[in-house]
């Protein structure tokens, strides 16, 4: 993945004293389609996934192309801001899943 690293858009002020906040910026542009990939899986299994397990290889193909999503997520990265677009979705799926469950308890 060096051809993320070297599309990275953050240079830290000082360089030589680094504060936490700079080091996880380089941090997370070194890892930055990583950490896509696992906020697409959450995405997926919070919004999308049904409760039928699929075979292993239907499985194998999913984390595959999820895995392409996001190296494309991770070029469109550099210019938008496609990580806290992600984490807005999550917020919100989580939002969806709590207010949900126990209306579907009630029913049962």
């Amino acid at each position: 993945m060096d051809w993320i690293q070297i599309a990275s858009t953050y240079v830290p002020t000082n360089p030589d004293q680094l504060t936490a906040f700079d080091s996880f910026r380089m941090w997370a542009d070194k890892y930055r389609a990583w950490i896509l990939f696992a906020e697409l899986i959450i995405v997926y299994y919070l919004g999308f996934a049904t409760r039928i397990r699929m075979p292993i290889l239907k499985n194998v193909l999913l984390y595959i192309l999820l895995f392409v999503g996001a190296l494309i997520f991770a070029i469109l990265d550099v210019q938008l801001p496609v990580k806290s677009a992600m984490l807005v979705a999550i917020a919100i799926l989580v939002i969806v899943k709590v207010r949900i469950k126990p209306e579907q308890t009630g029913r049962k």
